[in-house]
């Protein structure tokens, strides 16, 4: 697969190398709109019963944008910019640093959420810890109930040891898409109750 341009399609290998336990394979991607050159990088299995050659790496790759509701943005535009980074830290592979970088994000969706409701309490809910910024001024049980979990995993991120150790980054990041949904449909709500009142 071509990760420059997500082209699925196969082509020739104009070059082979092989090196031991592993293949590299010079491609052309063979769609016309694109036509770049990536080396395939295969690694090699043995088990009990077989061996055989995997791909596990095309390279270079060019990094995709995590896209953000216009209601998002405008509500935590820190958020989607520190998102952002954090999941171009893991498309680089740099896990170690982009679950900190998702658990950053976090704190800054949900203290601009509060903010926006509470505008006259920003300095004491930016010196805040989560936890207790989610306890004060969350009254959303689905928002207060994802975020809480998130934050959990986002902190198992940032420790040396982990209390959550079935979960994952992956989880965090479903996590936070589960109270970025929650917050949207909430803000969606309101600005559609506000521009549409009852008669």
């Amino acid at each position: 697969m071509c990760l420059i341009c997500r082209c699925s399609g196969t082509s020739e290998a104009s070059l082979i190398r092989q090196k031991p336990n592993a293949i590299e394979r010079l491609l052309q991607c063979p769609s016309d709109a694109c036509q770049r050159l990536f080396i395939a990088r295969y690694a090699h299995f043995h088990t009990q019963t077989s061996s055989h050659y995997a791909l596990f790496e095309s390279v270079p790759t060019e990094l995709t944008d995590v896209q953000q509701s216009a209601a998002i943005q405008k509500l935590s535009n820190d958020f989607c910019n520190i998102f952002a980074e954090a999941h171009k830290a893991e498309q680089h592979k740099l896990s170690l640093v982009a679950g900190p970088g998702y658990r950053k994000a976090l704190e800054f969706l949900i203290k601009d959420y509060v903010i926006a409701l509470k505008p006259d309490d920003k300095d004491k809910i930016e010196k805040m810890m989560l936890g207790n910024c989610l306890a004060t001024y969350v009254e959303d049980d689905k928002i207060k109930q994802t975020a809480k979990r998130a934050a959990w995993l986002g902190n198992d991120e940032t420790h040396c040891v982990r209390k959550w150790e079935d979960k994952d980054v992956n989880d965090l990041k479903k996590l936070i898409s589960l109270t970025r949904h929650w917050i949207e449909m909430e803000q969606l709500t309101k600005d559609f109750l506000q521009d549409m009142p009852e008669p």
